[in-house]
């Protein structure tokens, strides 16, 4: 990939600050934008089957992106385990469940609660991976329990309302399903081009899905409505598919800590846009949650972040020859 001009070096690695942070930018607005998107297209479709057409958009965007930067290639069979449980846990089971989700939610509150992926990769992977739980990454999942608890606030939840909880469970079950494949991927030892292996992925999302969403949802119940086509347009090229690339583009051009804030930026443009669209006034339990997660997803970059840069100067020490 070719550098920005205001490529910059840290600890060894060379970063693209200026597209990284273009490319950050253009993630927030297309993810954040989704939310309220995904909200309004379940007016005309149900949800399965608005999954799989979104996905199969995002597939076909990612064949003609790959195709064109000139990685599009078969995957190697070193490459299928790891190929299929993105494509099953972090591509459908995971869009999947926050659509259904999305029915019983505010958008920006489902925002939140999609993007609490990054605290729960710390505990995970000290258990299935054997990396430190160190104290700051300790305080960045306890900012984030606490953010979770207060965006489900005892006090404040009407009990009576079970579309609560069906909802957040729904979106959450989707986030430990996204957090277990991310294991799988950190494990994985890739023999491929990460970027060539993304449009299978996505085919194997919508291979999966499409028979069981014909199982149990109706196509006659489409609504096939100009502004509809807009939305599953946006939602499946755009959000399952450019930015999906532009993604991959920002995690070679930035640091580990410039991504968490990504991840905090998307749930912060999905509530303001689902305000601003679907006029959703976000309570102020969703505010205080919000700032505890992005604080504790900010604090846990800080700490993956101070993590690598002593790895790199640790690792010349390692290969010098013993005296």
């Amino acid at each position: 990939m070719a550098r920005s001009p205001a490529a910059g070096h840290t600890g060894g690695h060379s970063y693209a600050f200026g597209l990284g942070y273009l490319l950050l930018c253009f993630n927030a607005l297309g993810w954040g934008l989704n939310f309220p998107i995904l909200k309004l297209g379940l007016a005309n479709s149900p949800p399965m089957l608005f999954t799989c057409m979104r996905m199969a958009l995002g597939t076909v965007a990612m064949f003609i992106i790959a195709a064109a930067l000139g990685v599009l290639r078969l995957p190697r069979r070193a490459d299928l385990p790891v190929l299929l449980s993105v494509g099953v846990l972090q591509n459908m089971a995971f869009i999947t469940l926050v659509t259904l989700g999305v029915q019983y939610l505010p958008a920006g509150r489902a925002a939140i609660l999609a993007y609490t992926t990054p605290i729960w990769v710390v505990p995970a992977a000290a258990l299935f991976l054997g990396e430190r739980f160190t104290l700051p990454r300790a305080i960045g999942v306890g900012l984030g329990l606490a953010g979770l608890l207060t965006v489900f606030n005892p006090l404040s939840i009407d009990w009576s309302n079970h579309e609560v909880f069906i909802g957040g469970g729904l979106i959450m079950l989707g986030t430990i399903l996204w957090t277990a494949g991310l294991i799988h991927v950190r494990r994985h030892h890739w023999q491929g081009d990460v970027l060539s292996l993304i449009p299978w992925q996505l085919l194997t999302s919508v291979l999966a899905l499409l028979p069981l969403a014909l199982l149990v949802e109706d196509p006659g119940q489409i609504d096939w409505q100009p502004n509809f086509v807009w939305m599953l347009v946006f939602s499946g090229a755009i959000a399952s598919g450019i930015c999906v690339a532009a993604q991959v583009a920002a995690i070679r051009s930035l640091p580990a800590v410039s991504l968490s804030l990504s991840s905090a930026s998307v749930p912060a443009v999905g509530m303001l846009s689902a305000a601003w669209f679907l006029h959703e006034v976000p309570t102020r339990s969703d505010l205080t949650g919000f700032a505890l997660i992005a604080l504790g997803i900010l604090v846990v970059g800080l700490a993956d972040r101070r993590q690598v840069l002593r790895n790199r100067r640790a690792a010349p020490e390692d290969a010098s020859p013993a005296s």
